[in-house]
């Protein structure tokens, strides 16, 4: 048997209630009273193109290979999924314009909006639904993705040519999470054409359902977009769009000053300079975001200590940290997922009315830890492998200087991007910059988390935990379908992840946003904004 439920009930039934930080949508400018008694006046012609930036070059643009959150930005312009979660933690219709979910969890049947066409102008149908979630997370390689681990996927079955059901293997509370954060749906024929000729993710390719396409195409330079006229949810208003691809915060601000550049994603330390300034409109967005150090405790004797690990965790200056490398504008971390934002996470108040270590700073005991695991006199660490952009070294910086302070010493090795990625991936590192903010779901966690085989080490995630108690603890909060017992079950994880402390927690940040004074954002959602919803005053 199954049942029908509307978008909010279906987000009770698969259990994704998530607790809100603040609003979810940027003021619009409102629009101007027209004089009593007299005739409407016909809309003046506005602009229709907008400049953006990204601050790091675009790695793929498969969107179930490209691991950079600025990737993911690009993508949700071009790209649409199965189902969208906005900021009221409801399910909105995207490709689907319905969907049942069985009475045993396992089968999610979607009902695909007709009439749906792609960027190659062939129509959206089940079949192209089944392929995309197949491809995404069917395939072995992207399964042990951090961003596309959908562990219990168990397949799709094609009914009719607007009906396709995704099977679970076993009740998965965050399985329409990762649909709709990740179910991206492209059109079959053109993807298979350019995989065939292995250009997808080099060059754009018209499969896409997004309500932009690319017009050009510059990885580390520049990429151009063009509204998609037969969008289903009606042609863009912003008809053209420019993302320059800058890594400096001084051009940023500089284009942004001069007129250049429409809208950005301020660099923390303008923030309070811009957002006070009344030339712009400025947003400060709330985000799932978790900034942490991951911790390797394969090739380093004293980190594989869980004392150790304990101890630095006890090091870190949180507060002024999030001060001195996040200019104030994020919350100190305590534990790993965003208790603001993220189901399945815990303020630290929470945590110690639990009896669980919240770790707020106390270098004294940090040292009696380091004493404890055998190192009284202090202890090498190796390197802190840093992303070198953004406030990565910042963070690096200030971790090295409260570890310092308990005996504690490390250097600071900077990668790109990429280069870190990949190094986290292949356990070459001690101690690495990363964070994450992709779902709203604490289970995300488990692809980071789950327990590595030691004959997987280096191949399937960036830790290799081999713990198996909280495999299983982690194991039972992602299968739990009521609300309540699946708190209780994420809170028995935190218990163990905050003594193995395999990731050090950082901050949770808020994405600063400002734009010209004249455009409207009609929406600007938790961690993404959607060019679709931006269009200039009359």
């Amino acid at each position: 048997m199954k049942k029908t439920i509307s978008m909010l009930a279906m987000l009770l039934a698969v259990m994704m209630v998530v607790t809100s930080c603040g609003g979810g949508s940027a003021p619009a400018a409102p629009a101007a009273p027209a004089a009593p008694g007299a005739p409407a006046a016909p809309a003046a012609p506005t602009k229709t193109h907008i400049n953006l930036t990204l601050n790091q070059a675009i790695e793929s643009l498969d969107p179930w290979n490209g691991s950079t959150l600025i990737g993911q930005q690009l993508f949700y312009q071009i790209y649409d999924t199965i189902m969208f979660l906005n900021d009221s933690n409801e399910y909105e219709p995207r490709i689907a314009e319905s969907v049942e979910v069985s009475e045993d969890g396992l089968s999610y049947t979607f009902k695909i909006k007709e009439g749906i066409k792609a960027h190659n102008g062939k129509p959206v149908t089940a079949e192209d639904v089944a392929y995309s979630f197949e491809y995404a997370f069917g395939k072995p390689e992207y399964s042990k993705s951090t961003f596309n681990n959908l562990s219990t996927f168990a397949g799709c079955e094609v009914v009719d040519d607007l009906t396709v059901v995704v099977k679970s293997s076993e009740p998965c509370g965050d399985f329409l999470s990762y649909l709709a954060t990740r179910g991206y749906i492209l059109e079959k024929d053109e993807m298979e054409a350019a995989i065939k000729a292995e250009k997808f993710g080099i060059e754009w390719v018209p499969a896409g359902t997004g309500p932009y396409m690319i017009s050009s195409y510059a990885p580390d330079a520049e990429v151009k977009l063009e509204a998609f006229k037969d969008y289903y949810r009606g042609e863009a208003r912003m008809k053209t769009a420019t993302y320059q691809i800058l890594g400096d915060n001084n051009t940023i601000v500089v284009g942004f000053e001069a007129g250049d550049i429409d809208f950005i994603t301020v660099p923390t330390a303008s923030w309070a300079n811009i957002s006070t300034n009344s030339n712009y409109n400025s947003y400060l967005a709330p985000t799932a975001h978790s900034s942490f150090f991951e911790v390797n405790i394969h090739n380093n004797d004293a980190l594989s200590n869980k004392l150790v690990r304990q101890a630095l965790s006890y090091a870190i200056d949180r507060e002024s940290m999030v001060i001195a490398a996040y200019d104030g504008i994020a919350d100190p971390g305590y534990s790993l997922a965003n208790y603001k934002t993220v189901f399945g996470g815990f303020s630290p108040e929470e945590l110690t009315a639990a009896g669980i270590n919240a770790y707020e700073y106390n270098p004294e005991k940090a040292k009696a830890l380091l004493a404890e695991a055998g190192y009284p006199n202090g202890v090498d660490v190796g390197t802190i492998l840093t992303i070198n952009s953004s406030y990565w070294e910042k963070m690096s910086t200030i971790f090295q200087a409260n570890l310092e302070a308990i005996g504690v010493t490390c250097k600071i090795e900077l990668a790109d991007s990429a280069a870190c990625r990949a190094r986290r991936k292949a356990l070459d590192y001690n101690l690495a910059t990363t964070g994450s903010n992709i779902t709203p779901d604490a289970g995300y966690y488990y692809s980071y988390l789950r327990y590595v085989d030691p004959a997987d080490y280096g191949k399937a995630t960036e830790l290799c935990c081999d713990n198996k108690e909280l495999e299983e603890a982690f194991l039972t909060a992602k299968g739990e379908t009521n609300p309540e017992k699946r708190k209780a079950a994420f809170l028995e994880w935190n218990r163990i992840t905050q003594d193995g402390m395999y990731i050090i927690p950082t901050f949770y940040k808020s994405t600063p946003y400002a734009y010209q004074k004249d455009l409207v954002c009609d929406q600007i959602n938790n961690n993404f904004y959607h060019i679709y919803e931006f269009h200039w005053a009359a």
